[in-house]
């Protein structure tokens, strides 16, 4: 693996590298993470100037090389997140004369009482640092670097879910139409990658990484295949107008009178980046300028996602196979999907059953359809 033109390691943390498994490859992968996903160097970048101790920084930097290489991570989103997390927690340690790699449970507790009074986010937020957390001191232990996970009993705080939401059929043509206003190149731009959100279910991540050698594409059909979380592959097939969409935008894309990245499937139109990928940020962006000109008062490139798997199942699809396709680990997230279904709205209790036990009749309902509702008895 060849280093790029990347900053030096700060001072000490070569040295401290020495002792460490697989220290000596360590700084071409870190030039090489930090060559390739501009937000997670941003972040390490951030990180490195806090001045950590050089153990701390060289630990720090090994970890994320085997979250994002070895178990397939995505340096841009869980990289980046867990950097930042683990970083914080170091420099804290660091800052109250305490040595992490000696951490008992009552330091940990009291970092995350401090990350409550100090940082004032959320209790969703602190469960995730606690998580990140939890990864670093058993990626320790794995390594043999520590006999056991410091942070095994940690206690983060408990989090309700959230119901899931979906888009409408109403907020979907809203959605559309306000795509269709925009100028001629950015609608068919935007209407192809609406569409693939909408009948694919990719992540926000995925999209931003999708490549043309990740679609097949047929006159009628078409199918992706996507590397998911923790580098796990499944394919999505599609078909419908989201195929002619496709076709459309890419031979739009060819034909753009500038200079573009040949193997990304969207491009940026404008601006700096023009012919680059579009990165993350535009993706939620795009969605965000069409929802705010539909009027719509939520929305979300998560909710496509949602809106796939309940229209999946409405259609009579089984939860294991939606499961499969949503790339989901465990079936019981599935579930929390499809909660908002309308086929699982339309399961509810008899109203006959009601006037059973008050001893009514039910009214305003002729009695063919109570008979065919099953609500009385033919006989």
């Amino acid at each position: 693996m060849s280093a790029p033109d990347i900053a030096p390691l700060p001072d000490g943390v070569a040295e401290a590298l020495a002792g460490l498994p697989n220290g000596r490859e360590l700084p071409a992968h870190r030039a090489w993470l930090l060559a390739s996903e501009p937000r997670f160097a941003e972040v390490m970048r951030r990180v490195e100037r806090r001045g950590l101790p050089p153990r701390s920084l060289a630990e720090l930097w090994l970890w994320l090389v085997h979250l994002t290489i070895d178990c397939g991570s995505r340096p841009a989103t869980t990289g980046q997140s867990y950097g930042r997390t683990a970083g914080r927690f170091l420099a804290w340690a660091a800052g109250n004369g305490i040595d992490f790699t000696q951490a008992t449970l009552e330091d940990l507790n009291r970092w995350q009482r401090w990350l409550a009074v100090e940082c004032k986010n959320g209790n969703t937020w602190r469960a995730q640092q606690v998580q990140a957390l939890r990864n670093f001191f058993d990626w320790r232990r794995a390594c043999g670097l520590a006999k056991a996970n410091a942070a095994a009993d940690l206690q983060g705080p408990k989090v309700k879910p959230k119901p899931a939401k979906k888009y409408t059929d109403d907020q979907l043509r809203g959605l559309f139409a306000a795509i269709a206003s925009a100028n001629p190149l950015r609608s068919v731009r935007d209407r192809c990658a609406t569409l693939l959100l909408l009948t694919t279910g990719l992540r926000r991540e995925e999209l931003a990484s999708l490549k043309l050698a990740h679609l097949e594409l047929s006159a009628a059909r078409g199918v992706v295949r996507i590397e998911g979380k923790g580098a796990k592959e499944r394919e999505v097939p599609f078909e419908g107008p989201v195929v002619t969409a496709l076709h459309e935008w890419l031979a739009a894309r060819d034909g753009l009178p500038f200079d573009i990245d040949r193997d990304a499937v969207f491009v940026a139109l404008t601006g700096p980046t023009q012919g680059h990928a579009l990165a993350l940020r535009s993706f939620e962006a795009m969605v965000g300028k069409h929802a705010k000109a539909a009027k719509l008062r939520d929305w979300g490139i998560h909710r496509f996602r949602v809106t796939f798997a309940t229209q999946l199942y409405d259609d009579g699809a089984d939860i294991e196979t939606i499961r499969a396709l949503m790339g989901h680990e465990s079936i019981e997230t599935t579930r929390g999907y499809l909660a908002v279904s309308e086929r699982a709205r339309r399961t509810r209790l008899s109203s006959a059953r009601q006037h059973r036990v008050l001893g009514t009749k039910p009214t305003g309902t002729p009695m063919w359809a109570r008979l065919a509702a099953g609500e009385l008895s033919s006989d």
